[in-house]
């Protein structure tokens, strides 16, 4: 029989186990997890992480897609001391499915996107690729008033390596390491972020833009190639994201 009244701290137990499983995760996420494994509900897990916070057992770090929770060291000791006392049962629905939310949620977290509207009309979504240290691709789209995309943020996730890979392909064609470096008055859209980190910031139409793009690269020279290169190619790169987006199938 499933016992009706569960401790506080077995609860708070249980999500210092999934943290340790899973790794960084957005409440989102980890409530996803709780229900899908039958573990918590809401309340109960958000009455837990505002008093794990407090007790400094967990701490939150900004990301795009909202603060990432993870485990501290005072909630690690917590749980190596006490783990015993989750219930064989809790621990066995995390461990069987952790490999499969931890994949999951990654690729949530590598691949943002959102859409909102803008005064006058018209659709923007805003798409990005991240990594642990840095964005590599952030894509802003102006789309006519009216039009969107259901399940936006599936799409993407689905899409977003052939975009990278075409973006880097069409902005790097015939690029020569051989040739002279760009003058930088010809390459303003371009500074250094890092030791080796070179960041392009392009618009296709300063006055009416229909897309801008973020990009990191690595040489300087790659970087201020690729900006040269860019008035030729934004138009095919904004109708192949669109195309993309639209006949790719939403992962649910």
């Amino acid at each position: 029989m499933e016992r009706k009244i569960i401790p506080e701290t077995e609860n708070r137990l249980v999500i210092l186990y999934a943290l340790r499983r899973l790794g960084p995760v957005t409440a989102m996420q980890l409530l996803q997890a709780m229900a899908e494994g039958d573990l918590m509900n809401y309340i109960t897990m958000q009455l837990s992480l505002s008093d794990m916070e407090s007790q400094g057992q967990i701490t939150q770090r900004a990301h795009p897609l909202g603060s990432l929770i993870e485990m501290t060291g005072e909630g690690d000791f917590i749980l190596r001391s006490f783990e015993k006392r989750i219930p064989a049962s809790r621990r066995a629905v995390i461990d069987e499915h952790a490999a499969d939310w931890q994949q999951r949620f990654a690729a949530e977290q590598m691949a943002p996107a959102e859409a909102f509207t803008l005064p006058d009309g018209r659709s923007v979504i805003h798409l990005r690729l991240l990594d642990r240290a840095a964005t590599l691709m952030d894509l802003m789209l102006y789309l006519p008033s009216g039009q969107s995309f259901p399940l936006l943020a599936q799409r993407w996730r689905a899409c977003v390596q052939a975009v990278y890979a075409t973006v880097l392909a069409h902005l790097t064609a015939d690029y020569d390491p051989a040739q002279p470096m760009p003058d930088a008055a010809q390459t303003d859209a371009v500074r250094q972020c890092g030791l080796d980190d070179w960041l392009l910031t392009l618009t296709d139409d300063p006055a009416a833009p229909g897309l801008d793009l973020m990009m990191s690269l690595p040489e300087e020279h790659l970087a201020r190639c690729s900006a040269l290169r860019w008035p030729l190619v934004c138009g095919e790169i904004r109708r192949f994201v669109l195309e993309l987006l639209e006949n790719t199938i939403p992962e649910l």
